[in-house]
């Protein structure tokens, strides 16, 4: 009788302490089936009993429940910054956003000549990227998934590409076009939904070319033979306009000599022409006078002596007793 007691005992005990251990179970189940995603994140749902992502993708920030045991695979949903330099002192980072920091990445030019280019460019991940960029890449944290190093591979690809596309002296003529084409070669390797990579690139900055101290020096010369050139140009140019000046002036004192001298020739000619009509007229109204006076004496025998005796005496009766000379 004694046995059946404790037996009776017994059970309630075991029930008791089943129910205080479900309990305790799913006081701990609870808070642990609850995710927190931060803003300015992306994230899938990682199923811990099958390792696959569930359907779909979060992009709010909250509390959402995922069940026990399941994850968040994070991504960055705000503008990301990649950086190859030797210095980043100015550049500002938060422990949610960090920034991919490199070192310089080494190039070549066109004609094969080596050179450290120190870029940065910006990026942007979309909410459609992240469940390809995952079955390729994977996940992780910031510092340790591995698609930010397969990145930075991409980046380099991208940026040694385009170096190889210019000569050496071309990084110190015009960096405006080296850096459109990095950033159209960069926005090449990083925008290839095809292959599951679907990244928007916002900006790229080239921050420093570094060339080997051979070819600076090569290039300081180079710029003091320009500059030499430059100066003789100008030179040149200073001589060529005092020379148009002088041309200015001669054509001048040309077209006023020319001018004056127009003047006078029309002057002679009209002087000539006011001459020439003068004695035109008196030789006409001589030859005139002359007609008449032959008409008269044409009946005459001897009309060339009639015509001398009355000049002569014309001649005397005009005749100034004054004067020795008859004027005839």
């Amino acid at each position: 009788m004694a046995t059946d007691l404790g037996q009776i005992k017994v059970v309630p005990t075991c029930i008791c302490s089943l129910c205080c251990l479900g309990l305790i179970l799913l006081v701990v189940m609870i808070p642990l089936s609850f995710k927190s995603l931060a803003q300015g994140r992306y994230a899938l749902t990682l199923k811990w009993g099958t390792q696959r992502l569930l359907p779909g993708h979060t992009t709010d920030a909250g509390m959402y429940f995922l069940g026990l045991g399941n994850m968040f695979v994070e991504y960055p949903s705000t503008l990301q910054s990649m950086y190859f330099a030797n210095s980043y002192n100015e550049v500002v980072d938060t422990d949610d956003h960090p920034s991919i920091k490199r070192g310089p990445i080494r190039a070549r030019s066109k004609e094969g000549l080596e050179m450290m280019v120190s870029v940065s460019f910006q990026w942007q991940m979309t909410e459609h990227s992240m469940r390809p960029l995952y079955y390729i890449l994977g996940g992780g944290t910031e510092e340790q998934s591995l698609y930010r190093d397969e990145f930075v591979r991409f980046a380099r690809a991208a940026i040694i590409e385009s170096c190889a596309n210019f000569d050496a002296h071309f990084f110190f003529k015009n960096r405006t076009v080296i850096t459109q084409d990095m950033f159209e070669k960069v926005v090449e390797y990083f925008a290839r939904p095809s292959k599951g990579l679907d990244l928007s690139i916002r900006g790229l900055q080239l921050r420093e070319v570094d060339l080997p101290d051979e070819f600076d020096e090569e290039i300081i010369k180079t710029q003091e033979q320009m500059q030499e050139v430059e100066i003789a140009l100008a030179e040149r140019e200073e001589q060529r306009i005092t020379l148009e000046k002088d041309l200015a002036v001669a054509k001048e004192r040309v077209r006023q000599i020319k001018t004056e001298s127009e003047g006078i020739a029309e002057k002679t000619r009209l002087g000539n022409d006011a001459l020439v009509k003068h004695t035109l007229n008196l030789q006409e109204k001589q030859a005139t006078a002359n007609s008449e006076i032959l008409l008269k004496f044409l009946s005459d025998p001897d009309p060339y002596q009639r015509l001398f005796e009355l000049m002569e005496i014309r001649a005397l009766s005009a005749h100034n007793e004054s004067r020795i000379l008859v004027n005839l």
